[in-house]
Order: structure tokens, then C-alpha cells, then sequence
């Protein structure tokens, strides 16, 4: 009679071969989203063939969700499982350049994983809710779904992500969107500009005092932004102007800290041309990645168990904001990267072509099978699932942000 390990060996094998059986199919589904890409909140094609996916295999599917047309939950499994997983499937595209950050690869990776999951594991032993996440690349998706309580009744929430690189663990910048909106007074430019109040001035100091604020800011900080609205004539005094900002950080008190200088800059401008300032922050404003080290572990050994090594740069390089910082505020979170390429920049027209490869296809079979695995060894081993649990109680309990690598 075959002992314990060698009967989960054996389940892990099933997974494997599972992911094979509807491997043609999700690369399908990836070729479709590649050649018609969608934006945020208009995935309608995507959410519905997704959804299509998931009830064909018994999945029970809700949607929409979370005031969002495109957005679901499918759920598969037991209420009383012992472990409930969130399986994360992203579909938007970017103006323009399309599925240039693989939304095409990752969202079909995760269905993949879901169904070798839902085939091979005892229904009462895990519970498994795919999320299908709108809205990503402008950063409303997820916060919204966390707001209706999506991840309320879930233990670990993962998905894997396209990229130049492999890596178990990966960390967001958080940030803070403001919108600076400054009034004035219109004047003729060359008659009466004495009795003008120019706005346009405002948000020129502005971003003069943001240049020299960026000399004592931490190294870990940026700022960014652009001139909105600048004005409509060159004879015309403005009478309104703006800017769209943006400050990120890994360090939550370096971005409020930041955040708040940011403001004060604005202030000051406003102070000194004399126009009159409203400020605003954008829903898509997101915290930092709450990350946590015992889950991605568990995601480490499985691509060791693959033999895949991992590769660079490291968890904090290079990094960007995702409204998946949101998910990991309420329940443990990972998001790894699978590679489609070497040496690629994310949002580039290189990353969609990439994404459209052969390799891009392949990096969709590796993460669906890293993601089934990694489901499996926390389903099979209630310890893991503790350390998990404790690690992130303590970091949600402190906030303390570390980007140590692993």
C-alpha cells in the first residue's frame, strides 16, 4: 500500500497531467484576449468567456459583483473545507498598446489552475473562489471588490503575473493620486494682466517646489505627474489650471510623510500666485503590498519541484502600484512573476508582442501549474496554512513593511 507521501506525489502528478488536458484551451482563450484587447470596466467579451469557462466545469458563478458589470466570483467546493483560496483573474488591457501587461496570460493561467484544482482535489477539502478582477490597469478593480467583501470568506488569495523575470515574491509601490485644481482670475494677457490671477502660475511653482522637494525626499519615494489642464489661449490670462500627481513608496510612513509635502508644495503655490486651490485624491489611491514571505515560500518550493530558478532583479526592483495591495490588507497575498522574455519593460508595445509568443504561452502553462501546486501543499498541510495565517496577523497587526528579499 503506498504511504502519505507517496499518495501526494501521486495527487501532484494529477495536477500536472490536469493542467495538460485544457492546456490548448486556455492558450486559446490568451491568443483571443491578445487580438482583442479590452479596457478597464469594458471587458465584456473577456469577463463573459471567462465565466463561460468556469460554469462549464460546475463552477457556480456570480456576477456582477461589487457595482461592476465585468466583475464575478465562481465558486467550487465545500463551505466547510478546511482551506478557501482566492484565485485572482485579471482581464483588462491597456489604451492603445493592448495586453501589454499580460492580463491575456494571467487571467487564462489562473482559470487553468482552477480547473486542474477543482478536477483532481476532494471538493470538501479546499473551497475555491476565482475572482474575476476588472479594472486593473487603472488601479479600481480589486479596491471595489474588497469593498463588497469578495475576500471576506477566503484563507489565501494568489494569482501570478506576466514578466521579464521569475520571481516567488514581488512587492508594490503603495500611492497616493491627487488632483490639484487651481482658480484664478481671466484677464486680458496684454491689456489688463494686472487684474488677472494666473492660475497656470500656480501650477508652474507647483512643480517648481515638487523638483526641489524630490532633493530630500528617501530614495525610496517618487513623484510624478502632469499639467491637466494649463490654460486655453496664450492671450487669456488662465483662470483654471491643474495637475494630476502621484506619490509612491514601499514605506507607508515615507508615502504619508511625502504625501502630506506634496500637499504643502501646493498649498505654498497657491499662496503665492494668489489662486485659489481644491485638492482631490483619486479612488485608485492604493497602500503598499502587505506581503507575505510564508506563502511565497510555499510558491518557491513549487517551482523548485518544476526546476525553475528564479532570476532577477529582486523583490523591490523595478517595481510598480497594483490594486492588489488592497486584497493583501485583508488576507495573506501573493503575486509572483512568470517569465515571457528576457530584458522586457512592462507596458511596452515589446511586452505585447511578447505576450503573444510562444514563450508568452508558455510562461501561462508554468504559472497555472505553479499555482495549482502551491494550492495543493497548503490544502495538504494545515501547518503551512498556520504559518501563513500567524505571519500575516503579525504584519497586519504592525504594518511594518519590509522589502527583504526572501
Amino acid at each position: 500500500m503506498p504511504d502519505v507521501c507517496d499518495f501526494v506525489e501521486l495527487e501532484r502528478q494529477r495536477l500536472l497531467a490536469a493542467v495538460d488536458v485544457r492546456a490548448d484551451e486556455a492558450r486559446a482563450m490568451a491568443r483571443w484576449m491578445s487580438a482583442h484587447p479590452e479596457l478597464a470596466l469594458e471587458e465584456h467579451e473577456a469577463s463573459a468567456r471567462y465565466r463561460a469557462w468556469l460554469s462549464e466545469l460546475s463552477f457556480r458563478v456570480e456576477s456582477p459583483v461589487a457595482g461592476m458589470d465585468t466583475a464575478f466570483v465562481a465558486t467550487h467546493g465545500s463551505d466547510a473545507a478546511p482551506l478557501r483560496v482566492a484565485l485572482l483573474a485579471e482581464m483588462d488591457a491597456l489604451p492603445e498598446i493592448g495586453h501589454a501587461c499580460g492580463h491575456s496570460l494571467s487571467g487564462p493561467a489562473t482559470l487553468l489552475a482552477a480547473f486542474a484544482l477543482a478536477e483532481v482535489l476532494p471538493a470538501d477539502l479546499v473551497r475555491l473562489h476565482v475572482v474575476g478582477c476588472p479594472a486593473e490597469e487603472i488601479g479600481l478593480g480589486k479596491r471595489r471588490l474588497v469593498e463588497a467583501g469578495a475576500f471576506a470568506d477566503v484563507d489565501v488569495a494568489l494569482m501570478a503575473h506576466a514578466a521579464g523575470m521569475r520571481r516567488a515574491h514581488r512587492l508594490f509601490l503603495g500611492n497616493h493620486k491627487f488632483e490639484f485644481r487651481y482658480r484664478g482670475r481671466a484677464a486680458h494677457a496684454a491689456a489688463y494682466p494686472e487684474r488677472g490671477v494666473n492660475a497656470l502660475d500656480a501650477v508652474i511653482a507647483f512643480f517648481v517646489a515638487l523638483g526641489l522637494l524630490r532633493q530630500q525626499l528617501p530614495r525610496g519615494v517618487r513623484v510624478h505627474g502632469i499639467v491637466s489642464d494649463g490654460g486655453k489661449a496664450p492671450n487669456i490670462i488662465p483662470e483654471r489650471a491643474a495637475a494630476r500627481v502621484w506619490v509612491r513608496a514601499l514605506d507607508e510612513a515615507e508615502l504619508a510623510d511625502a504625501a502630506r509635502r506634496v500637499v504643502a508644495c501646493a498649498r505654498g503655490a497657491a499662496t503665492s500666485s494668489g489662486a485659489m486651490l481644491e485638492v482631490s485624491e483619486e479612488e485608485s489611491t492604493s497602500p503598499p503590498l502587505l506581503p507575505n514571505f510564508a506563502l511565497a515560500g510555499v510558491y518557491r518550493r513549487q517551482l523548485e519541484r518544476l526546476g525553475l530558478p528564479e532570476s532577477g532583479p529582486g523583490p523591490g526592483d523595478a517595481i510598480g502600484s497594483s490594486d492588489i495591495t488592497h486584497v493583501s490588507r485583508v488576507v495573506p497575498t501573493i503575486h509572483p512573476n512568470f517569465p515571457i522574455g528576457d530584458d522586457l519593460e512592462i507596458h511596452s508595445r515589446a511586452f505585447a508582442q511578447a505576450v503573444a509568443s510562444e514563450a508568452g504561452e508558455r510562461g501561462l502553462l508554468e504559472a497555472a501549474r505553479a499555482l495549482a501546486l502551491t494550492v495543493h501543499d497548503l490544502a495538504r498541510d494545515g501547518s503551512l496554512r498556520e504559518t501563513i495565517a500567524s505571519e500575516f496577523a503579525e504584519r497586519s497587526g504592525s504594518a511594518i513593511l519590509a522589502s527583504k528579499p526572501l
